[in-house]
């Protein structure tokens, strides 16, 4: 049995795969001072131009640093997350209307309104914590249509 975890503790040693040995290759190899977005251009240019089509490929998005940086965005943000909460509500309701009740316990209009509002936290804590991306795709899909960050902080 002992011999058996030993096998699986080569198998967890994530450095010794192929990938990441690449990529340690390639941090040392890297250039002084390129940002990662600068990298992940060159590496699109290099392999996959022309394979891909470049509205497909999207550079890293900080959500956290523009929504610190501007109160709008960061009200933009907080209005999709309650867009995803919305959705997951009606998600949950919809899923709970599929299972019928047997009627051997029947709470009545007051466990309505009690399920009514248990789905509703439910729905909130699922959007705050584990988010499902909902609403940073929508954030993204939306502030893609303001104006840059730096340009707000020259105006300013």
């Amino acid at each position: 049995m002992i011999d058996k975890i030993q096998d699986y503790r080569s198998k967890l040693d994530l450095t010794e795969r192929p990938e990441v040995q690449r990529l340690l290759r390639e941090e040392k190899n890297s250039k002084p001072g390129q940002t990662f977005p600068d990298q992940l251009r060159e590496e699109f240019n290099n392999t996959l131009s022309g394979k891909v089509s470049s509205s497909e490929v999207r550079m890293p998005h900080n959500i956290k640093e523009e929504i610190t940086a501007d109160p709008y965005r960061k009200k933009l943000f907080d209005a999709s997350g309650e867009f995803e909460s919305i959705f997951v509500k009606m998600m949950l309701k919809e899923m709970k209307s599929t299972v019928h009740k047997s009627g051997l316990i029947d709470g009545g209009y007051a466990e309505e309104i009690f399920e009514d509002m248990l789905y509703d936290e439910y729905s909130k804590n699922l959007s705050a914590n584990s988010s499902l991306g909902l609403a940073e795709q929508i954030y993204q899909s939306l502030s893609s249509n303001l104006p840059p960050i730096s340009k707000l902080d020259s105006k300013v």
